[in-house]
């Protein structure tokens, strides 16, 4: 019997190449890839794995497993390998073919699943295994968000905050760091200005974010990180940010020294400045500050109160605060008037000749300055008294200061006799003060008064200037006396001679003298006229005075004399001579030598 061998060899031919193929694919595939069958029982080749961890995947919480729905399917069991041995995860027994396996009851670590199917026959499919993953239900840790450059504090809390004065176009750099095997990526989230920093990761991971979106306004943030890892397990943390560019608003402060009007005060205290003081939400107010006018500004603290001395004049006392990020606010100023400088007196001024001819009220003021302040014309007063001597502090007189009222002017009282006060002392004397209450009272100052009388001699003349020396030639001489004002008393007129040639210490030889009795001044003037002889020859100065012995008090004595020049001839020179009648020529001649006389004479006395 012959057998045919012709269909044996191609058939061998395909077995050989296949087989090796097969081994080759086999090895190529990466190890804990393969989903493997149990061969010790059957299986259907449409039983798999419809949703399980790919190879390598990390996985946390819980996980959904699916199968794929065969026909007459009585159950299904899901185990998990954990490196040593398997354990039961659940036995399915209805459609939809899945369960969820809670990844939690398992320490962290390289996991596999396998199912097998058991058919309403009972027969298996055999067990299908899972590619290895990784189970991770722990989140990252050591969670940490910092940040560069503050001004002042470390974000740590909402006491220690982090505060920057950052520009609106500026940068603000963070930084993170955290403990995971499996980070995926971290996002930075309510941050200064608009959006959020682009997120760090996955992929290649920064650790930092340079944040500048140009628009950082002023404000407060808790800006928050989150880490995620590829389980999605998430860890946050938070830095408490604030940007400040404003300085503080500082209180009203109270003050000791009322300001805009004048105070003699050396001293100023204030306090109250931190009452209603405000850094408008910022990083909040670190000291104050005050100073004079354009001077330095001095720190006083952060409690808002202090002291500080005034100098004289128009001071701007300005206060401000700082911040903790070194801001400065605006001032607020107040004007301080100071004078601590008492006015100064000038020179007292009447409203008449203090004389005893004063009748009813005397007008008398007193100049005063002050340079700062100004005179508080109203707080001033006056006083006078009487003083016999014009010496002391105290009119000795009247005993005591008597008060004219207040003010730098005032008028004496109308009931002052003043007919009996020849040659005493108006003694007057001022307390001024000025505005700021700073006074003075000024030294007694003393008046002597006047007798308000006075006699002069007018119109004095001789009808001759040149006579016979003997008492057969007399001269007629008359003369205008008058007063100033109404006298009722008698007044003795003299008329004297003196050699032309005279000095000081030659005396006056008293050729007449006349009474004018009682009531001649009724009309304050009396014309006199008498005959005076020249008993020697030679030039002679003529006097008339009136009071010559000083017996009526006047307010100047210095005008009660008149002065005439007048010629004596030797009467035996006149008689050797004939016809002796002098020409027009030298009666001129001798009245201008008269003249000059005279008036030299006047001058000299």
């Amino acid at each position: 019997m012959r057998h045919t061998v012709d269909g044996l060899v191609p058939m061998l031919f395909r077995h050989l190449v296949l087989a090796p193929l097969v081994v080759i694919l086999l090895c190529m595939a990466p190890h804990g890839a393969w989903i493997s069958v149990d061969a010790a029982s059957g299986r259907s080749d449409d039983f798999d794995f419809s949703g399980a961890p790919s190879a390598g995947q990390v996985i946390s919480g819980t996980y959904t497993v699916r199968t794929t729905n065969i026909a007459s399917m009585d159950y299904i069991n899901v185990e998990v390998f954990d490196g040593s041995s398997w354990s039961a995860v659940a036995t399915i027994t209805d459609t939809p073919w899945l369960t969820a396996w809670d990844t939690s009851a398992h320490s962290d670590g390289d996991y596999q699943l396998r199912i097998q199917g058991t058919f309403t026959n009972s027969s298996t499919t055999g067990w299908v295994t899972s590619s290895t993953f990784t189970v991770d239900n722990t989140a990252p840790s050591d969670v940490s968000l910092s940040i560069s450059n503050a001004v002042t504090g470390d974000g740590s809390s909402t006491i220690n905050r982090a505060w920057f004065t950052t520009a609106e176009s500026g940068t603000i750099d963070f930084s993170w760091s955290a403990n995971d095997a499996h980070i995926s990526y971290a996002t930075l989230t309510n941050v200064p200005g608009s959006g959020s920093p682009p997120q760090d990761g996955p992929g290649t991971l920064l650790n930092a974010w340079s944040w500048s979106p140009g628009d950082l306004e002023e404000g407060k943030w808790t800006t928050v990180l989150s880490v995620f890892d590829e389980a999605g397990n998430s860890a946050q943390t938070s830095i408490y940010i604030g940007i400040d560019r404003s300085g503080p608003e500082v209180g009203t402060p109270t003050l000791s020294v009322a300001p805009g009007s004048w105070s003699d005060s050396a001293t100023l205290i204030f306090n109250g400045l931190a009452s209603n003081a405000s850094d408008n939400s910022g990083s909040g107010i670190d000291s104050y500050h005050v100073r004079d006018s354009a001077g330095q500004w001095s720190d006083i603290g952060s409690a808002g109160a202090g002291s500080m001395g005034l100098s004289e004049g128009i001071r701007t006392i300005q206060f401000r605060a700082t911040d903790r990020v070194g801001n400065i606010g605006d001032s607020h100023s107040v004007t301080m008037m100071i004078d601590r400088t008492a006015p100064i007196a000038g020179g007292w001024v009447f409203g008449s000749e203090i004389t005893d001819s004063l009748f009813g009220s005397v007008a008398v003021s007193i100049d005063a300055t002050d340079a700062n302040a100004g005179i508080d014309v109203a707080s001033c007063s006056i006083e006078y008294g009487f003083d016999a001597n014009g010496a002391g502090s105290i009119p000795d007189i009247s005993t005591d200061w008597l008060s004219v009222g207040s003010g730098t002017s005032g008028n004496l009282s109308s009931a002052i006799d003043w007919s009996t006060r020849a040659g005493q002392y108006l003694s007057l004397r001022a307390t001024l003060v000025d505005t700021a209450g700073n006074s003075a009272t000024t030294a007694a100052s003393h008046f002597l008064i006047l007798p308000g009388l006075d006699f002069t001699v007018t119109d004095a003349t001789l009808n001759r200037l040149i006579v016979r020396a003997g008492t057969q030639d007399p001269v007629l001489l008359e003369a205008q006396i008058g007063t100033n004002e109404f006298y009722s008393g008698s007044v003795v007129v003299s008329i004297q001679s003196a050699p032309a040639s005279r000095d000081s210490l030659t005396a006056w030889t008293t050729l007449n003298s006349m009474v004018l009795p009682s009531g001649s001044f009724i009309d304050q003037q009396e014309q006199i006229s008498m005959n005076v002889t020249l008993l020697t020859a030679g030039e002679f100065d003529i006097r008339i005075i009136v009071d010559p012995n000083d017996s009526i008090p006047e307010r100047d004595e210095g005008n009660n004399e008149y002065f005439l020049l007048i010629g004596a001839a030797d009467p035996q020179v006149i008689g050797s001579v004939s016809g002796f009648v002098p020409n027009l020529l030298i009666l001129f001649i001798v009245g201008l030598f008269a003249s000059s006389i005279l008036n030299r004479r006047e001058s000299a006395s």
